[in-house]
């Protein structure tokens, strides 16, 4: 497994450093066309965006939350120097290549043959994304892509390694274990417990972000059986309810279910470490056991 590593962000850069009548033809060339296949499977899921912009249809990019061509530019362009001062894209792609040697998918007769990765500068009024997620996220569900959108800060840059981790590590899991219209609460929390337990193996467990530690030990003990109850419960309205928590109910459409911000991180990295715990094995050999197996071997639930 190889990693393509795509610098997207000196694309957003010529754009806003650009004359404004040519800012939104270089943001689509720079960034727009080398992601094509990235974000245009990714509309099919959201809702059609109203307006036009130059050329009819609106930029992929800037509706998952990139920083477009249409953003102030002054600010655009200090946010961008943060990452080049830390060496940000450089970091995660090191970060990245180490991740795919210790995973080996090959050497467990799963096959993923390259994953192509960006990090890219998020546009900060995006919901949720400083308030809940302290100013990052991450997209790793979409088989051969990992994405990573952040409005840098003294928080998130030195944690931007780990989160691409965790979206490549999803992108291995997913090829052992793929998703599909029967993927369970289980499966789901499990994936996310993996891809940080995962994280935290390959660069420290001080390097996660705020989801696997969002819950409080007596919020965990009060989820642990709406988990136990929900394991095999499936369809994807109904298990984002589980792994989200109730404040993106309104927002994704599906019905609260009593449970705090980013419950399913917190419970599945719970399982997960208790599982590595008595197996003696590795985030990285867990990644190819199932999802069943792991949960039953963790006798947390």
């Amino acid at each position: 497994m190889w990693i393509e590593a795509i610098n997207v962000l000196l694309g957003q850069e010529a754009a806003l450093r650009a004359p404004e009548e040519t800012r939104e033809a270089v943001y689509r060339e720079r960034v727009d066309e080398p992601l094509r296949s990235f974000w245009e499977p990714a509309m099919r899921y959201m809702p059609k965006p109203s307006g036009d912009s130059e050329g009819g249809a609106p930029s992929g990019t800037v509706l998952l939350g990139f920083y477009g061509p249409d953003g102030d530019a002054g600010e655009g362009l200090e946010a961008l120097a943060k990452f080049e001062e830390a060496g940000s894209f450089a970091s995660c792609v090191g970060a990245l290549e180490g991740a795919a040697e210790a995973l080996a998918p090959g050497e467990h007769g799963v096959e993923v043959e390259s994953v192509a990765f960006s990090l890219a500068l998020a546009d900060p009024r995006l919901p949720d994304l400083t308030e809940r997620n302290r100013g990052y996220t991450g997209f790793g569900g979409m088989m051969g892509y990992a994405a990573v959108l952040a409005w840098p800060d003294g928080y998130n840059l030195a944690r931007l390694p780990s989160i691409s981790v965790h979206e490549l590590h999803h992108n291995v899991r997913l090829a052992f274990e793929p998703w599909t219209p029967g993927t369970t609460v289980g499966q789901y929390v499990v994936l996310e417990g993996l891809a940080e337990a995962f994280a935290a193996e390959a660069l420290g467990e001080e390097l996660l972000g705020p989801w696997p530690n969002a819950l409080s030990e007596e919020e965990l003990e009060a989820a642990r059986p709406v988990f136990r109850d929900a394991l095999e419960v499936s369809g994807f309205d109904e298990i984002r309810g589980y792994v989200f928590g109730d404040w993106a109910a309104s927002r994704m459409g599906y019905v609260p279910r009593g449970l705090p911000d980013f419950a399913g991180y917190a419970m599945g990295y719970r399982i997960v470490r208790e599982y590595l715990e008595r197996s003696g094995r590795t985030a990285a050999e867990a990644t190819y056991a199932p999802w069943r197996e792991i949960v039953d071997g963790s006798r947390y639930l």
